[in-house]
């Protein structure tokens, strides 16, 4: 994927990465503008980790453009710290994505490449800024951008004791960011067997600097709000996967009936626990599989909007 930086209505700046097939005469006749928003650790490059494991491929298969940025306060992208007093990590988060990145996204790469709406592919952290993204879209009358859809992975509501007293040991960069250990990192996201070497050979390059706000504080923050103050308003149409090799939350039939029924406004949930896929799904041997069934569902999202005007 290419690299792409945009400035932004609040003087900020974002950047990322971008696969843009051209159109053809084999194109959807709708299509959508898909926009991955990376876990905790990782950055744009995490969904483009190898020329075998990226979203790329399955842009050009489907002529579907894809553009993965840096969140903020990772990457190039502007950063959000301090943290205002009575917000957090993600809804400052959310905020950045609705009023500043997804309208300049939509504007410079969506419309002039002859996409319809914008879905967001979020995996793990990534997905607490993107339900609130997709909250705010819901409830704000004057919208900037056209809001198709959203799917997530790796982002449950119940932690295992195992992980309820887990801090990564961060190794410090500044004041206010860290670096997790590649080889603590790797252990923590991949059971053996469930992720190719050529992927683990780029640990080091898909590492990135991470900001103290964001992780050791989502637990606290984000669980016990999150269904009620920011999922319940979400109204478009969501794809919903939790893993089975996901370490830091409990993925069973069960716990997937709570996250996805916390969507009570959306047009459309689907659901699926993915059996022996690791937290890092997009990295992983699942990682085709996972961007095909993405990819579908967005081009539905799409068709769905041009057909009738709704979700």
């Amino acid at each position: 994927m290419q690299p792409f930086q945009l400035s932004l209505s609040n003087n900020g700046t974002v950047t990322g990465l971008q696969s843009i097939p051209p159109l053809s005469a084999l194109s959807a006749e709708h299509r959508p503008l898909i926009v991955g928003l990376h876990g905790g650790g990782y950055d744009s490059q995490y969904f483009d980790a190898t020329p075998k494991y990226s979203a790329s491929l399955a842009s050009i298969a489907f002529g579907v453009p894809f553009v993965s940025i840096d969140r903020p306060s990772y990457g190039g992208t502007g950063s959000i710290l301090p943290i205002p007093e009575g917000s957090d990590f993600p809804q400052e988060t959310g905020i950045w994505l609705h009023r500043y990145i997804l309208p300049k996204v939509w504007t410079e790469i969506g419309a002039p490449n002859k996409c319809n709406c914008v879905v967001l592919f979020c995996h793990s952290l990534g997905g607490m800024g993107g339900i609130v993204a997709a909250s705010l879209h819901a409830q704000d009358k004057a919208q900037s951008y056209p809001l198709g859809g959203m799917i997530s992975s790796g982002l449950g509501d119940k932690q295992p004791e195992s992980m309820k007293n887990f801090t990564p040991s961060f190794l410090p960069v500044d004041a206010d960011h860290g670096l997790f250990p590649v080889n603590d990192k790797d252990t923590v996201m991949f059971k053996p067997g469930t992720v190719a070497p050529e992927v683990l050979e780029q640990s080091e390059r898909l590492n990135a600097v991470s900001p103290y706000a964001e992780t050791p504080h989502f637990a606290p923050v984000w669980l016990p709000v999150w269904k009620e103050k920011w999922a319940a308003h979400v109204s478009v149409p969501v794809m919903f996967a939790l893993v089975e090799d996901d370490p830091f939350f409990v993925a069973s039939g069960e716990e997937l009936e709570t996250c996805t029924r916390a969507f009570k406004n959306s047009v459309r949930v689907d659901k699926s626990l993915v059996g022996g896929a690791p937290h890092c799904m997009e990295l992983s041997h699942w990682s085709q599989g996972w961007y095909a069934r993405g990819f579908g569902f967005a081009l539905e999202c799409s068709a769905s909007l041009a057909n009738d005007g709704t979700l």
